[in-house]
């Protein structure tokens, strides 16, 4: 699963990376966050025109047809294997997949009986775009409330030691059609895309704690874990 990611890129190295999609982006780069958690806002691009324009929504999907608030903790990750029949997800799947993007994310796998929180990123980019999908509803002030999930898959080999699930990982070339293709596109996409070159550490227990905050929650841990996957 994911469900802690982190946010420390510009507009143009997210241009740079997507170089094959065209961006409608905000004047100001986002501010870095170092601990994102379910609920908060985050800037996701979705399709617009022939390319993409980015929106900032809620983590947590809600459908509108569901009242309670409190599903979208449930509903942070939609699994590759179900988005397309789970009624919370079959509408978006359809007609309104995103891509969200990141700078890295945060799984806590258990060593000698104890969670050991780890920072994992592409090995040589800033940026990593997750595949999602989004919804709208109204927000009952008159406006809409904007909200999406991150599909999750089967975790690649050298991810499989830190958890067995790991987010859709998207490359630049698959990234149109997958804002604009139809769901079969989309579903042969995502069983395509290429293991993407991941790296990961350990880092220090405070990122637990979601109101901590700061660059010094994904700095490696002085005595890690690593050492002890198989």
């Amino acid at each position: 699963m994911c469900g802690r990611f982190t946010r420390d890129f510009t507009w143009q190295q997210v241009r740079e990376f997507s170089h094959m999609l065209d961006l409608v982006v905000p004047a100001e780069d986002p501010a870095p966050a170092w601990n994102i958690a379910p609920t908060d806002p985050h800037p996701v691009i979705v399709a617009h025109g022939d390319g993409g324009l980015v929106q900032e929504m809620r983590w947590g999907l809600l459908p509108p047809w569901q009242k309670d608030t409190k599903l979208a903790f449930a509903t942070i990750n939609a699994r590759l294997e179900s988005v397309a029949e789970k009624p919370a997800f079959r509408g978006a799947w359809k007609q309104r997949r995103a891509i969200v993007p990141a700078s890295g994310y945060y799984e806590w796998p258990v060593i000698d009986g104890k969670k050991r929180p780890h920072w994992i990123r592409l090995a040589e980019s800033p940026v990593m775009l997750f595949g999602g999908v989004w919804e709208t509803r109204s927000d009952g002030a008159g406006g809409s409330l904007l909200t999406y999930s991150i599909v999750t898959r089967a975790a690649d080999p050298v991810i499989r030691p830190v958890h067995d699930r790991m987010p859709l990982i998207l490359p630049p070339e698959v990234l149109q059609d997958w804002l604009h293709g139809d769901a079969e596109q989309a579903m042969a996409i995502a069983h395509a895309v290429p293991e993407p070159a991941l790296v990961f550490h350990e880092v220090g227990a405070a990122v637990g704690n979601v109101r901590n905050q700061g660059a010094q929650l994904i700095e490696p841990l002085a005595c890690p874990a690593d050492g002890l996957f198989p």
